[in-house]
């Protein structure tokens, strides 16, 4: 019985038709995100030579192309938001064989601020909630104050700074990015990371350009609470001092001729920097310690000075992180600055800014050196050393805070 059947196998193998079938071939597979940079990989079986075209769709644009084969990839060295087109072709035959628009539609996009400093990231910030609001997208945000928005900000998921996230569609990073100096000419911005000469605009725009948005001035939607005035009557609020000496309202006797104007109208006047009031190096900086002031100065919770603010009747300030936070807050501003444009800062407030026909605008056109406190690039230890704010009058900031206060007085 058993040679039987094996017989019959044996015919019946021998009658099989030969079908000569090649073995089927994976398909390609394509791995895209916009984690920094477009990147774009290809796996497969089948050994081809491919070609990666990253085109921007907003103009049509070639941005960048790349030869690769399969089991390869590539990214652009662009990190900022660009509305790409990646196609791929087959480099043999110019055959396009696959290509991926960008859509975040319901996809998790990262966003993480590279600063710590109170006007960067009040800035920057309402920019985060309106790319989320633009793409449909899941936004996690990374800042170093979460806290000053998480609960006005439902919608963004909020992790600290250095917190990985996971299953991202893109990132971003926002901040001031320069060329190192080795490799390109001093003071150049890096525009791989940012697409525009962020001392060119306002600061917000710093955020809006990174991350694809057309720029509009847009306040942020911050927690600090109300709980009520700690001074009896009516008063203003000032902060003197920054964190270059170039920031500062350089007049001597300017702060004090303010005071003492407010003082004279009925208005009592709050001092809030950490910067000590009475203390000699500090108060130098301000043509001596300032008189008739409610000293509130050292070392305060951000909550304290924000709370200040939301009681007072006006703030005045230079170019510091604490003016961006009495114009987060709604307060009426005075800002005082001739180091940086008029445009560098918000619209919101009565600007002060250098007479004409003196020197101005230094920030804008070079890189501030944070280590040289004297930093004043082009007129240092002459006698036109911060003339942008020297030649600033007193009666010019009165004025200004007179109309924020509506007194019917000019100088």
């Amino acid at each position: 019985l058993f040679n039987d059947m094996k017989e019959v196998l044996i015919k019946e193998y021998n009658n099989l038709k030969n079908l000569r079938i090649e073995p089927k071939k994976d398909d390609y597979l394509y791995n895209i995100h916009f984690v920094e940079g477009a990147f774009c990989e290809i796996r497969g079986a089948e050994d081809t030579e491919f070609r990666i075209e990253f085109i921007d769709k907003k103009d049509g644009k070639f941005l960048h192309h790349h030869d690769i084969n399969n089991n390869m990839w590539t990214r652009t060295n662009t990190r900022y938001f660009v509305d790409y087109l990646i196609r791929v072709k087959n480099r043999k035959t110019d055959e396009v064989i696959h290509e991926c628009e960008y859509n975040a539609k319901g996809k998790r996009v990262m966003i993480c601020f590279d600063s710590k400093a109170i006007g960067d990231t009040l800035a920057w910030f309402p920019y985060v909630e309106e790319f989320r609001k633009k793409h449909q997208c899941e936004v996690i945000v990374s800042t170093f104050h979460n806290e000053w928005f998480k609960e006005n900000y439902p919608n963004l998921e909020f992790i600290e700074p250095g917190d990985t996230a996971y299953n991202l569609y893109a990132r971003y990073d926002v901040g001031w990015y320069y060329n190192k100096p080795e490799y390109h000419e001093d003071n150049t911005v890096d525009s791989n990371k940012i697409p525009f000469d962020f001392r060119k605009g306002p600061l917000g725009k710093t955020c809006s350009d990174v991350l694809g948005l057309d720029y509009k001035e847009v306040k942020p939607k911050l927690t600090f609470k109300n709980t009520g005035s700690t001074i009896e009557g009516d008063y203003v609020v000032i902060a003197p001092h920054g964190s270059a000496h170039a920031k500062y309202w350089n007049r001597e006797g300017g702060w004090q001729d303010v005071i003492d104007h407010l003082n004279s109208k009925g208005y009592k006047v709050v001092m809030i920097t950490q910067e000590l009031l009475g203390n000699e190096w500090h108060d130098s900086k301000l043509g001596g310690t300032l008189k008739n002031v409610i000293d509130k100065t050292g070392d305060a919770p951000l909550s304290e000075r924000a709370n200040d603010m939301m009681n007072a009747k006006a703030f005045i300030g230079i170019g510091s992180g604490l003016s961006w936070l009495a114009w987060g807050l709604g307060t009426p501003v005075t800002m005082i600055s001739g180091f940086s444009k008029p445009y560098s800062e918000f619209e919101d407030c009565e600007r002060i800014f250098t007479p004409e026909g003196k020197c101005n605008g230094c920030f804008n056109k070079t890189q501030l050196n944070a280590g040289d406190w004297e930093w004043c690039p082009e007129h240092k230890d002459t006698d036109r050393h911060y003339e942008c704010t020297k030649s600033i009058l007193s009666s010019t900031v009165i004025n200004a805070i007179n109309k924020q206060l509506g007194i019917l007085w000019y100088l």
